[in-house]
């Protein structure tokens, strides 16, 4: 070993390539061990606020009767034959759903859809069907 050299004369370098290598190790371990950090945003509260309540918004229960022209009458998929003059059964269909709205607090009301060539009668047996039902509510629609 030569101690009496002059160690001025020797130049040091710093290669940059494998410095620039463990950055990029660094860099990526880092991003990847920070992703499974749970953050505070991430955690879900809900803070005490003072906000007014909303109005309730009412849908109003509706039903369709459709008058055919040859005096069927159609509420809700159920037809009820020409020859049933009374409608018992609608009656009941009307209440039933009366009710249903009664149960919801929200508004009845009755669409009565006659075909343009049905008869008079057929739509003067309906409407007592709703009285009947106790409808409160009852409008006609353009027959179509």
């Amino acid at each position: 070993m030569n101690l009496s050299k002059n160690y001025e004369d020797i130049k040091l370098e710093l290669q940059i390539a494998p410095l620039i290598d463990v950055v990029f190790l660094l860099l990526i371990y880092f991003m990847v061990t920070a992703a499974l950090i749970k953050k505070e945003g991430d955690i879900s509260f809900m803070l005490p606020a003072n906000i007014a309540a909303e109005d309730m918004v009412e849908i109003p229960v509706e039903v369709l009767i459709e008058i055919t022209n040859d005096g069927t009458v159609q509420v809700e998929g159920m037809r009820f034959s020409r020859d049933d003059k009374a409608l018992d059964d609608l009656v009941l269909q009307i209440q039933g759903l009366k009710q249903i709205a009664a149960s919801q607090r929200s508004p009845f009301f009755v669409n009565i859809l006659p075909h343009q060539d049905a008869l008079h009668r057929r739509i003067i047996d309906v409407m007592d069907a709703c009285a009947a039902a106790g409808v409160k509510s009852l409008s006609f629609s353009k027959a179509q």
